[in-house]
């Protein structure tokens, strides 16, 4: 018998099959049936419904005041998602690009009516890569706002985020603020590589970055001038419950010189 390949592992830098994540999210989305729209995104909704709003709740009133938002605000929101957070963004802002890799979400977006669909309101079905690699001459210099709530991140390999960190830094504005909230290790790093998760009943793979990782990966941030003015623990009160990792809260300022 060949050996059985680990599903759950600490301290080492695994690689991760990005796409089987994608389409583990294609099929929450497909059979959510008459649970709330927000519930594929929301992974802890799987046990208990009532988590959507108590996290929507809780960001709304603890941390989105800290991302202010008017017609000067032009946003760039990485995995959008359902729109949990978008509808709160896209009345307020005066220009948003949203991208999300999930066509299944993309979809689900542009059909709901909560969400405020502007002139400069734009929605793309592509991965965070492909849109850093493809865009960021283009949208040079353009974005004063980054936004990404949920855990995007999470589902990256070391080398491709890396790249990508890179590419986004150059599409910041001199004042510029970045609201990134992904879950974190608590003490080391923890790769779950195809492994049967009990919550969502499938196998699921992600990477728990510390919290020294990620500064380590907002590099390109704050050798730019960026400061990471906040970074703690997202929820008061823990709705994951999780004994390895935690919702992680990060929020970077740059603001203009002279």
């Amino acid at each position: 018998m060949g050996n059985i390949p680990e599903t759950r592992i600490y301290g080492k830098n695994v690689d991760i099959d990005s796409n089987a994540v994608k389409n583990l999210y294609s099929a929450r989305s497909e059979k959510n049936g008459d649970r709330p729209v927000d519930a594929p995104t929301v992974l802890s909704s799987d046990t208990n419904i009532e988590n959507i709003e108590l996290w929507t709740k809780e960001e709304l009133e603890r941390w989105f005041p800290q991302f202010p938002l008017d017609n000067e605000s032009i946003v760039l929101e990485i995995g959008f998602g359902t729109g949990r957070m978008t509808r709160h963004i896209t009345s307020k802002a005066g220009e948003y690009v949203g991208i999300d890799y999930v066509k299944e979400f993309v979809d689900t977006v542009k059909k709901r009516e909560d969400i405020v669909k502007k002139e400069n309101t734009v929605f793309l079905h592509m991965p965070l890569e492909q849109f850093a690699a493809e865009n960021h001459s283009r949208y040079s210099k353009r974005f004063n706002r980054l936004f990404l709530s949920g855990g995007v991140f999470m589902y990256m390999n070391d080398c491709t985020l890396k790249e990508c960190m890179a590419h986004l830094a150059d599409m910041l504005q001199e004042s510029c603020v970045m609201y990134i909230s992904e879950p974190v290790a608590v003490e080391e790093r923890l790769t779950l590589n195809a492994f049967y998760s009990e919550t969502i009943q499938d196998n699921y793979s992600a990477i728990y970055r510390t919290v020294d990782e990620y500064r380590e990966l907002f590099s390109p941030f704050l050798n730019q001038g960026f400061a990471l003015e906040v970074c703690q623990e997202f929820f008061e009160n823990d709705i994951k419950k999780m004994k390895e990792t935690k919702q992680w809260i990060f929020i970077l300022k740059r603001t203009k010189r002279g």
